[in-house]
This record gives C-alpha cells, sequence and structure tokens, in this order.
C-alpha cells in the first residue's frame, strides 16, 4: 500500500509542472528543419553533434517562446527556427539519436 501512495505523488506532483520548462540549462540548442513534413521537425545544427537530426516532437513536449514563456503550438515551427532543447533521461542510441523530448523554446 505504501508502494502505491508513493507512485500516486510521485505521479501527481509531476502533474504541476505541466506546460513548463525545467528548471535547469537546455541539454542542446539548433535549428528547426523538416517542420512540415510528416515526420516532424528535426534538429539541425545542433550545439552538440550528438543530437543532429533528432525529432523533436518524441515524446510528450511543451513548446514555449522566449519572450514571455507562453505555450507555442507544434504547427508555429518553422524551418530555421532556433530552439532550445530539454531532453528527458537517456537517448537511444541510433542515427539520428531517439530521444524523450520534455521541452522546447523557441529563441528570439
Amino acid at each position: 500500500m505504501l508502494f502505491g501512495v508513493a507512485m500516486l505523488a510521485l505521479v501527481t506532483s509531476s502533474c504541476g509542472d505541466a506546460g513548463r520548462l525545467p528548471d535547469r540549462q537546455p541539454d542542446v540548442t539548433g535549428v528547426v528543419a523538416g517542420a512540415d513534413q510528416p515526420a516532424g521537425p528535426v534538429l539541425t545544427q545542433p550545439s552538440d553533434s550528438y543530437f543532429d537530426g533528432m525529432n523533436l516532437l518524441r515524446g510528450d513536449p511543451v513548446l514555449v517562446n522566449s519572450s514571455d514563456g507562453e505555450s507555442v503550438p507544434f504547427s508555429e515551427l518553422e524551418d530555421g527556427d532556433e530552439v532550445e532543447v530539454w531532453i528527458d533521461g537517456a537517448c537511444a542510441e541510433s542515427y539520428p539519436v531517439q530521444c524523450g523530448i520534455v521541452a522546447l523554446r523557441l529563441r528570439d
């Protein structure tokens, strides 16, 4: 029973952060490409080449703009947009790398 209570507390505590950026520096920055492709947008020109070609919509990320931190629909992403990206945990070792994305912030 204690395990169930602990799991419930863990799950509900993370719900309060929906729509917010993690309280840490982004894992990588780069430029959006393929925003209009069926597979979704990918990261190009990354600050760390390990993340080149990574799908930006993998997971359940939040997208915000840098000017006021308000949520932005993913349909607003355009090729050439500069983004900061926060990763969730470990990435699958493949090419391109497959990471769960927590959040993206459009840069001005």
